[in-house]
Formats: C-alpha cells, sequence, structure tokens
C-alpha cells in the first residue's frame, strides 16, 4: 500500500481528471496528473520513473465516476512492478480493456440512470415547492458518490484486479435497469404535474394519457431510433402552449 498522504493526495486528483482533455488522447494528461505522486514515490530510480510514466503517454478514456476505481487498480499493479512481483508490460495487457470495461458501466449506471433519476426526482420536488427536499436529495446523492469513489479506489488500490469480482456482486447492471423503471415512472408524474390543471376535466384521464405518451415514447425511441431529446422538446412544446391556451382539450 502506499502512503496515506501520496493515496490521498491521488484520490483528490481524480477530481480534474477531465480537466486535461485532449482530442487525441483523451484523459491521458489527467490520469498522468492522478498518477504522478505515487509513481514518484514507487520508482525513486529516474530511469524506472521516467519508464513508469512512458507507460501513460497513450490514448486513455473512462467514465469520470469510474476513474478512482481505474486509477487505484493502475496504482496496485505498478506497486506489484516496482517490488518486482510483475513484469512492466502487465499495465499494457489490461489499461485498454479495464479502461472501457469501467466506462461502458459508468455509462449504463451513472450517466444513463443515475443522473436522470436525480434530475428527474428533483424536477418532480420542484415542481410541488419542495425546495429544501430537493436540496437534500442532491446532497445525500453527491455524498453517495463521493462515498462510492474513495471506497473504489481504495479497494482498487489494495485488491487490485480482483475488486472486478467484487464489483460484479453488485450487479450494477440490473440495479440500473430497476432504476430505469423508476425513471420511466418519474417521466410520467412530470408529465401529470406539467399538464394544465384546465386541460381535463378529470385529472386522472391526464395521467392515463401521460403514461400512453410514455410507452409510444420508448416505443418510437427503441424501434424507430429517434432523438429523444426531440420527444421530450416536442412534449414540452405542447405543454407550454395549453398552458398559454393556444391550443386546447
Amino acid at each position: 500500500m502506499l502512503p496515506r498522504p501520496v493515496a490521498l493526495n491521488c484520490l483528490a486528483r481524480t477530481c480534474c481528471i477531465n480537466a486535461a482533455n485532449t482530442a487525441r488522447s483523451m484523459q491521458q494528461p489527467g490520469l498522468t496528473f492522478v498518477l504522478a505522486p505515487a509513481l514518484r514515490f514507487l520508482y525513486p530510480d529516474r530511469g524506472a520513473r521516467e519508464r513508469a510514466f512512458a507507460r501513460y503517454g497513450g490514448h486513455s478514456n473512462t467514465h469520470a465516476f469510474m476513474i478512482p476505481l481505474y486509477a487505484g487498480i493502475l496504482l496496485s499493479l505498478e506497486a506489484q512492478i516496482a517490488r518486482g512481483s510483475l513484469p512492466e508490460s502487465a499495465v499494457h495487457s489490461v489499461r485498454d480493456t479495464l479502461a472501457t470495461t469501467l466506462s461502458a458501466l459508468g455509462d449504463s449506471f451513472f450517466s444513463g440512470t443515475l443522473r436522470p433519476l436525480w434530475a428527474l426526482s428533483s424536477i418532480s420536488l420542484l415542481l410541488s415547492g419542495h425546495i429544501v427536499l430537493t436540496a437534500v436529495l442532491t446532497a445525500a446523492l453527491l455524498l453517495l458518490v463521493w462515498l462510492f469513489r474513495a471506497i473504489t479506489f481504495f479497494a482498487g488500490l489494495r485488491h487490485g484486479m480482483s475488486v472486478l469480482l467484487k464489483l460484479k456482486r453488485l450487479d450494477l447492471i440490473n440495479w440500473g435497469d430497476t432504476l430505469k423503471m423508476i425513471n420511466a415512472a418519474l417521466v410520467a408524474l412530470i408529465l401529470w404535474q406539467l399538464t394544465p390543471t384546465s386541460a381535463m376535466p378529470f385529472p386522472w384521464l391526464a395521467y392515463g394519457l401521460a403514461t400512453s405518451a410514455l410507452l409510444v415514447t420508448a416505443w418510437l425511441v427503441g424501434r424507430m431510433h429517434l432523438p429523444r431529446i426531440l420527444l421530450w422538446a416536442l412534449t414540452l412544446g405542447m405543454l407550454i402552449l395549453m398552458d398559454e391556451g393556444l391550443i386546447g382539450m
């Protein structure tokens, strides 16, 4: 294990991973910045240190929320290389595959599920006038994400590649599928909340229409591959026109 100050320095630097992106190497400058304190500690010999930095001179890109785990696993491998337990080529054989795997997981769970859950929940709460509750929800989710980042970083640093088996047992993909169903229900709820009260004599009819619209939208996105943002913009525009009395039902 690295000394605690060095490990915490690397963890703090993961927040800056996207501050130095390039079109060619993507996150490579940021990743080098993240790993730099540990590499300087692990390789006091200048030649070995230069070779270590050179191992991260190519393209690198993964999901921002998975960077702490990614960096922790890489540093675990580097610690074994520094001890002579692994050859220097060990990093090259796993780095790209690991980045792609973690990126797919992060895109599916965090960007594709958790962020929309927070956004939809916040919109629904704000439409209901619960401003303080929205702030509490945002702070709680932010804290959970930070805990996830810290825990996965130190897990990767301590256990290396074997931590991926523990991550698999969390079953984030299936959790994501469950949360996406909740997101769908939240979309229907928001459509109901946005529907002007004067548009329908019975609000449950509006709710039923909103749910039907959601199912049709899901079919259009899944089968016709229409952009979701376009369908959402059309729906929001219709509701604004209804609210202004330009169209009615």
